[in-house]
C-alpha cells in the first residue's frame, strides 16, 4: 500500500485570488514515516482546480472548475492510474451554477454531490446539485439540483446564497453550509439521486458558515465560520433537532479583522479540531471532549500565507497547510496524544495550492 496525495491548484487568474501559480492536478507519493513528497505527475489541462474528491481506490478525481464571471462552472473526471503514474480526462459536466465550491462523493458511490458558491442570477443558478458517476459512464449531468433563496446580515458576503459544502452524513442525510444565508440545510438524498429538503438550522448571524466537520458517529459536528472566526459545536444526537452546544473564537478577538477561516478537518480519533485562519496566517488546534465542547489547545504560523485547505494523513501523524499565496504546501508533525502541531520537512513547492487530499493505492 501506497499513500498518495493529490492537490488542486489555481491557474487562472480570477479577481478574488491573490494569484493564478499553479498547473492544474498534482499526484505525488507522500512518505508517511518522514513526511516527505515525491512529485508523480500534473495534469495541466484543466483551469481552477479549486477542490477535489478521490475515490477511495484513488483512480478516479473529481475537481471543481471555478471560473470567475461565467453562468456555470465545471466538474471534471480524471483517471489516475498508480502504475505508470498517467493521469488522464475522461468526462466533464456543467455544474448548474456559478463559482463552483466545493464536492463529494456520496457514501454509495453513486453520485457527486456539488455546491455553487454563485456571484448572480444568470444561468441555472443552483446552490446544489447531484451528479450520477459510474465507471462505466463517468459523470453525468445533474440528476437534482435546489436553489436556496435569503440573505443575512454582512451586506457585502451576505447577500444572496453562498453554498460552500456538500457532504453526506452517517445518518446518510445531506448537509450543506450556506455562507451567505448563515444556514445549516439538510437534505434527504434518495436512491434515484433526488433531493428532499427536510431541515434547515439557523446559525449566529455574521458567521459565514463554510466548511464542516463531525465525529465518525454523526453526533457531534463542527462548524467553520468564515466571516466572524468561530467554530460552533453542535450537537446532532436528535438528527431532527439539531442543537448548538457553544462556539468558540478561532484567533483572538484583536486580530479578527482582516481574518478569513478556512478549512476544518478531525483528527482520526475524533479528539482535536484543527482550523486554518487566512489573514491571521495560522492554524488553532482545539481539543474535542465527549460533550462535543471544544478547548484552546494550541494556535501556530501556517508556515505561509493564506491557508486555504488542510489536510490529516489517514494515520493522523502529519498535517498538511496548502498556503495558497506562498505557493508551498506546509508540513506538520503531529504529537498523537496531545494533538499539537511541530513544523516538519521542507515545504512542498507548488504554485497557488488549493486543495488537498489523500488515498492509499494499491500498485
Amino acid at each position: 500500500m501506497s499513500l498518495h496525495m493529490y492537490v488542486g491548484s489555481c491557474n487562472v487568474p480570477t479577481p478574488y485570488f491573490g494569484s493564478a501559480n499553479g498547473d492544474g492536478v498534482s499526484v505525488y507519493r507522500f512518505e508517511a514515516k518522514t513526511g516527505s513528497a515525491k512529485l508523480i505527475n500534473r495534469y495541466e489541462g484543466i483551469d481552477n482546480p479549486t477542490y477535489l474528491s478521490v475515490t477511495s481506490d484513488g483512480r478516479r478525481i473529481f475537481a471543481n472548475t471555478e471560473l470567475f464571471g461565467r453562468a456555470q462552472g465545471l466538474v471534471t473526471e480524471l483517471a489516475f492510474d498508480p502504475g505508470s503514474g498517467t493521469i488522464t480526462h475522461t468526462d466533464m459536466v456543467a455544474s448548474r451554477g456559478s463559482i463552483t465550491s466545493h464536492n463529494s462523493i456520496a457514501e454509495n458511490g453513486r453520485y457527486l454531490l456539488v455546491t455553487n458558491y454563485a456571484q448572480g442570477h444568470e444561468g441555472p443558478d443552483q446552490s446544489v446539485a447531484v451528479f450520477p458517476i459510474s465507471q462505466m459512464d463517468g459523470i453525468r449531468p445533474a440528476c437534482s439540483s435546489a436553489a436556496h433563496e435569503g440573505s443575512s446580515v454582512n451586506p457585502d458576503r451576505q447577500a444572496r446564497s453562498h453554498a460552500h459544502f456538500i457532504r453526506q452524513l452517517p445518518d446518510g442525510h445531506l448537509v450543506v453550509a450556506d455562507l451567505g444565508l448563515d444556514k445549516l440545510m439538510f437534505y434527504r438524498l434518495s436512491e434515484e439521486g433526488s433531493l428532499d429538503r427536510i431541515l434547515e438550522m439557523d446559525l449566529p448571524a455574521g458567521t459565514g458558515p463554510r466548511h464542516l466537520s463531525w465525529t465518525k458517529n454523526g453526533k457531534s459536528l463542527f462548524v467553520v465560520g468564515e466571516l466572524n472566526s468561530t467554530v460552533s459545536s453542535l450537537s446532532l444526537e436528535n438528527p431532527d433537532k439539531p442543537v448548538l452546544l457553544g462556539t468558540i473564537p478561532t484567533i483572538p478577538d484583536s486580530d479578527e479583522k482582516g481574518n478569513h477561516c478556512s478549512d476544518i478537518q478531525i483528527s482520526p480519533d475524533d479528539r482535536f479540531i484543527y482550523v486554518g485562519n487566512r489573514g491571521h496566517d495560522s492554524i488553532t488546534v482545539f481539543g474535542a471532549g465527549n460533550d462535543g465542547q471544544l478547548v484552546h489547545v494550541q494556535n501556530i504560523s501556517s508556515g505561509g500565507a493564506t491557508p486555504r485547505s488542510l489536510a490529516l494523513t489517514p494515520c493522523g501523524r502529519w498535517l498538511l497547510s496548502a498556503n495558497q499565496d506562498s505557493d508551498h504546501i506546509a508540513v506538520f508533525a503531529r504529537d498523537l496524544p496531545t494533538g499539537t502541531l511541530i513544523p516538519g520537512p521542507g515545504p512542498i513547492e507548488l504554485g497557488t495550492p488549493m486543495c488537498i487530499k489523500f488515498a492509499h493505492l494499491k500498485e
